[in-house]
């Protein structure tokens, strides 16, 4: 405070504006469900990459895991991921059930359901969760024009207490 004991009124705008901006930063977790669906894959074929419900992209502000989890019935089929940090899911033979984890995810994914060596249709669904962290500012316009406001105080405030110190 010694810095600001020959000015009034900048710290209050640099203090108010400084706690509005941090408050807005401060991360949150959410967890949304973004592909659910059944489909069947007839033998001798696959589903995907183009098929529907088959890839997704990620959200772009912020860090993502992706979760999923493919319950087969009748015969089994396999599983293959595409794109980045996929390479632990390629021709992943799934019987009844599998879960696995994208961590970290970023980009587009594409999901491929091959049954093209069964003899059987196979019953596929098919569930993905993006589990998303991001500042609180993101959220919501309210908390936007907030972390706008605090900023906007912040430098304001920043400013006029420079201007104060620099003249005589």
């Amino acid at each position: 405070m010694v810095l600001f004991s020959k000015v009034k009124g900048p710290p209050i705008l640099v203090f108010t504006g400084l706690v509005l901006l941090l408050a807005c930063l401060i991360p949150v977790t959410s967890v949304d469900e973004v592909i659910n669906t059944t489909f069947i894959v007839s033998p001798g074929t696959k589903y995907g990459p183009n098929d529907a419900g088959t890839g997704y992209h990620t959200r772009i502000l912020g860090k993502s895991v992706l979760k999923g989890q493919v319950i087969v019935e009748r015969e089994g089929i396999y599983l293959t991921v595409n794109f980045y940090n996929t390479a632990h899911l390629k021709n992943i033979y799934v019987k009844e059930q599998y879960d696995f984890v994208v961590d970290p995810a970023h980009d587009l994914y594409v999901f491929t359901f091959d049954n093209s060596k069964g003899s059987s249709e196979s019953l596929v669904t098919f569930t993905l969760e993006e589990i998303w962290t991001r500042p609180i500012v993101i959220g919501s316009p309210l908390t936007f024009i907030m972390g706008v406001l605090g900023l906007t105080m912040f430098l304001a405030g920043l400013l006029f207490y420079l201007r104060k110190k620099r003249s005589p």
